[in-house]
Parts: structure tokens; C-alpha cells; sequence
């Protein structure tokens, strides 16, 4: 059966909302995405980040480490829906850094799996300023392994809660 976008949508919101929380004051939780969209079949996804000062470099822009972040915490929230909700850790990233992102505005990361096989995920990203969508700021690819069992299923415990 295939699911639908909104189905999509309630997961991988739920997803990112789970992982950006869980962890009080973590990387996650001090740059939390916020959902864009995503493709109907979900294997696509387009989050969001508020680039604040605190995130930049001493040149005054986007620091390489923050973006590096956001490409991956973009790829592994995909991943993670996409595994059931195990966890799924970073096994190696390549960063592609184009142009420098600007602090104050809004960078958009749209990341997409590229393969998913049972123990290994691979994925692809890319980065632009919501305001200049033609010019990329980065690109990265990446590999996650499975390490552990599946939690319970976030979107599935909140309707229960309603």
C-alpha cells in the first residue's frame, strides 16, 4: 500500500520534532529544523534553519562546523524516519562548501535517500539561502548505519495521546 504525503508529512514532522528534542541542549536541540515539505513517496525532505549570530564564523558568516551540522541532522532525520525510528549514526560525510551562508537569514536543506539497503542508508543534500535559491551554499553526501532496535513510532503515540 502506498502512503500518502500527508502521511509523510505527519512522520517526518514528528521525526524531526522527537530528534530535536531529545536531548536537552544538544546540537539538535540548539539548531532545531523546522519541516519545509517533502516528495510524496517521503524519500525527499526540505527543512529549514534561523541562521543567528551566535552560528558564525570569525569572518561573520555561517561557521563550516554549523552547516556541516545541518546538512547532516537534514539527512538523518530522513534516515531516521525512513528506519523505522532507530538510530542511525553518521558512518562518513563529505561536505561540498559553494558560498558562504548569511547570518540573519534563512537556510534551506532539502536532503533525499539515496539508496537504503538493512543496515545502511545513503543520502544527499543540498543548501541555499530561502532568498537566493539559484546560488547552493553547500552539498553533502552521506552514509548512516542502523545500530539499534526501532523505537515506538512518534507520529503513532501522539494520536493516541488525542
Amino acid at each position: 500500500m502506498t502512503q500518502s504525503r500527508e502521511y509523510h508529512e505527519q512522520r517526518l514532522r514528528a521525526a524531526i520534532f522527537r530528534r530535536a528534542h531529545a536531548e536537552p541542549g544538544s546540537v539538535n536541540d540548539r539548531i532545531p529544523p523546522q519541516f519545509q515539505s517533502c516528495s510524496d513517496d517521503g524519500l525527499i525532505c526540505t527543512v529549514s534553519y534561523k541562521l543567528k549570530p551566535e552560528m558564525r564564523n570569525p569572518m561573520g558568516w555561517l561557521h563550516g562546523g554549523v552547516t556541516s551540522a545541518m546538512l547532516d541532522m537534514g539527512m538523518g532525520l530522513l534516515v531516521y524516519y525512513h528506519a523505522g525510528f532507530s538510530l542511525c549514526p553518521t558512518s562518513s560525510m563529505t561536505v561540498n562548501f559553494l558560498r558562504p551562508g548569511r547570518i540573519g537569514g534563512t537556510l534551506l536543506v532539502q536532503s533525499e535517500i539515496t539508496f537504503h539497503g538493512r543496515k545502511i542508508f545513503h543520502a544527499s543534500s543540498r543548501a541555499w539561502m530561502r532568498d537566493d535559491p539559484e546560488n547552493l551554499v553547500a552539498t553533502a553526501t552521506a552514509s548512516y548505519m542502523i545500530t539499534r532496535p526501532p523505537l515506538s513510532d512518534p507520529a503513532a503515540e501522539e494520536s493516541k495521546t488525542k
